[in-house]
């Protein structure tokens, strides 16, 4: 309690422990995530740093990417593309790790959610895919999450993702080479690549927001609007997407503050992640 903030040791004849008030536990809250946050930021600086320098080194090798195949391989036929994102799921042995970044065209079809194929879930593998907010905030997106959540798969929310990306294990990742990925992809194998590349998604994974609709205290409808809450989707962004009123929204909110006796929406985030009622 005391490391949390929550309390303090008062030294007179024996130390005694003594309670923070209220307001203070919840900035000495705050900071610790804070200084958490701080802490993540930093690491995700460095692997940047990491993979910049590996990127020149591979750039300036003697002999050219095209020459390592086995390493570092461009693709721009998208027939290969998909072929290829296919095979690497059936080979998967341990995990599938993929970053969306919702660019949409279009409103997403459900029909057209990635489905892991099953001999793979029978083995075992485990399907693990973060959204950024923004491909929550598009029409349809409600259903598309549903699709993946039914198929197999983990899902969570992260305010922001630099890029698209598929991790098989530590074996390979498919990257695209433009935002959209209409480009063409990277297909990496170089073991120092991929090996960062895994610690960056389990760096996002764990400062995501899980989608999973695990059991709650809470009615279905309320747990979701505070798992969006937590995304720091708006009241509009949230109505669009769980398809009900902003006005249901803003009384499912206000219910959830008086339920964490938090004053807004920064004490209620980290009031339920304290009490451990999201991931």
């Amino acid at each position: 309690m005391v490391d949390k903030g929550f309390a303090r040791e008062r030294y007179v004849d024996r130390p005694v422990l003594m309670p923070v008030e209220p307001i203070r536990a919840v900035d000495n809250a705050i900071l610790t995530r804070q200084r958490v946050i701080l802490d993540q930021y930093q690491t995700l600086l460095r692997l940047r740093d990491e993979m910049q320098a590996l990127q020149q080194t591979y750039l300036s090798a003697t002999h050219p990417v095209e020459d390592s195949p086995d390493l570092v391989r461009v693709i721009t036929d998208r027939d290969e593309i998909s072929a290829l994102s296919v095979e690497l799921c059936l080979s998967a042995q341990h995990d599938v790790a993929s970053l969306e970044t919702g660019r949409f065209t279009r409103p997403p079809d459900p029909r057209s959610a990635r489905r892991p194929p099953a001999e793979v879930l029978e083995r075992g593998v485990r399907f693990r895919n973060i959204y950024t907010r923004a491909a929550l905030e598009v029409t349809g997106a409600q259903d598309m999450l549903r699709t993946s959540l039914d198929a197999g798969w983990q899902c969570r929310v992260c305010p922001e993702l630099p890029m698209k990306m598929v991790l098989v294990d530590e074996r390979a990742a498919l990257l695209p080479l433009g935002p959209t990925g209409m480009e063409g992809a990277l297909l990496v194998r170089a073991p120092v690549i991929t090996a960062a590349f895994r610690t960056y998604f389990e760096l996002l994974w764990n400062r995501s927001v899980s989608m999973d609709g695990k059991p709650s205290r809470f009615p279905p409808e309320q747990d979701q609007v505070l798992r969006l809450v937590l995304t720091g989707m708006t009241d509009t962004a949230i109505a669009r997407h769980l398809g009900i009123s902003e006005r249901t929204v803003r009384r499912h909110v206000g219910a959830l503050l008086e339920i964490f006796g938090a004053s807004n929406r920064v004490t209620l985030a980290v009031a339920a992640v304290r009490d451990g009622w999201v991931d």
